[in-house]
């Protein structure tokens, strides 16, 4: 069928669905017609924004000679030739059009004022967003905290304590919405009654993981979750890098709580310096390997994190108020300690440590030192985990 038959039939189907197809962009564009610019094949973000800088809209672009789009952008013969002789698939795109208004969600193009500011600065910023929920003026103040899908005890407690104190300053607290380390920072932020944005490596219509489906309508509502992908876009392996750059260009830093080595939180924090953006880690045990990529960075020079407020101090210039919670107890929370008790809160650390070995150590009967455990448990200095394992609240004594 000739292009311009097939443009036509297009302009009919187009005028008798609607199906909103007008998002809130500059003049107006057709969304039909960001979606189609958005599927030419070799045309990503760098390529969309040259041609929208020379002709003003996709569709303008897309009715252009492969000999004008050349003159006009600079872009290759070959490309060239391929934007002007590009078909878009109707159907297709009508029925991403009504997906997206199913699930609620829009698309935020580049030349958007709701776009973020942040992400605006970076050197390939998307140039559709696909979005559910609401992007504020306030998320320029964003933190990712991201990490292994795996992570130990401590990393998950070091996340939450890190996301809250993170929301409750009303920084936006971002990340990648897979499981561990992003999903409990999500969570925390949340249960704070802050603000988190979550960016998706697929399109906006999938559950990914599956078990987030909750979490991900839950941000919605009080958030964001975001991607650049089109609907029907799996989660492809290829797809978590470019979602990376997304999570740290939309932020002011990245904060890599617990990650291995060659991950993909340790290219987030890559990414987050070639956008000259802060990168902060957690300390970890050396013989977890988890530790490894944090260690790494802060031996390259990233920032050290034992609360939010050294994320908070060295970005913003100002701490969370006592009224807003902080990630440390205080000091004489419990009121003061018996000589005994004090020598049992020097010998514990965060990380938990069986009771058989905290009497050998102490030289304690068990039965006195599972009461001096309880009672520092009911004071809130001492935290016990499943096996009698206990562990000191941070921050305490």
């Amino acid at each position: 069928m000739p292009r311009s038959d097939t443009r036509a039939r297009g302009e009919e189907r187009r005028t008798a669905c609607n199906l909103m197809a007008t998002v809130p962009q500059c003049d107006d564009i057709p969304l039909y017609d960001w979606l189609a610019l958005e599927r030419i094949p070799r045309v990503g973000p760098l390529s969309i924004a040259r041609l929208i800088d020379a002709f003003g809209s996709p569709r303008a672009a897309m009715e252009a000679t492969a000999a004008e789009i050349r003159r006009r952008t600079g872009l290759s013969e070959k490309l060239a030739a391929v934007i002007a002789s590009y078909v878009p698939p109707d159907k297709a795109i009508l029925d991403e059009m009504e997906r997206i208004e199913e699930l609620g969600a829009r698309v935020i193009t580049r030349w958007h004022p709701e776009y973020p500011e942040n992400l605006k600065e970076i050197y390939d910023p998307p140039a559709l967003l696909f979005v559910r929920g609401d992007l504020l003026k306030e998320d320029v103040r964003a933190v990712a905290v991201v990490g292994t899908r795996n992570p130990t005890r401590y990393g998950i407690e070091m996340t939450e304590a890190i996301s809250r104190d993170l929301a409750r300053s009303g920084v936006t607290v971002v990340s990648g919405l897979a499981r561990g380390i992003d999903t409990a920072c999500h969570r925390a932020a949340l249960k704070a009654g802050g603000r988190t944005i979550g960016v998706l490596g697929c399109g906006i219509d999938i559950d990914y993981p599956r078990e987030n489906s909750d979490l991900v309508r839950e941000m919605a509502a009080s958030g964001a979750v975001m991607t650049e992908f089109r609907p029907g876009i799996a989660p492809h392996a290829t797809n978590f890098y470019r979602r990376n750059r997304i999570v740290s260009g939309i932020s002011k830093a990245v904060v890599v709580v617990e990650a291995a080595m060659n991950s993909g939180s340790l290219i987030t924090a890559r990414h987050a310096l070639d956008q000259n953006r802060d990168v902060f880690a957690v300390p970890g045990s050396v013989l977890n390997v988890r530790s490894q990529g944090p260690h790494s960075l802060l031996k390259d020079g990233a920032g050290l994190v034992e609360s939010a407020s050294d994320v908070i101090d060295s970005l913003f210039s100002s701490r969370p108020s006592d009224d807003q919670g902080s990630l440390f107890v205080s000091s004489h929370q419990g009121g003061e300690l018996a000589e005994d008790e004090r020598a049992l809160m020097d010998t514990l650390d965060p990380d938990p440590v069986p009771i058989d070995l905290l009497c050998e150590m102490l030289k304690v009967e068990p039965g006195k030192m599972a009461a001096m455990l309880l009672d520092l448990e009911l004071r809130g200095l001492v935290r016990q985990y499943p096996g009698k394992m206990f562990a000191k609240k941070r921050g305490t004594y």
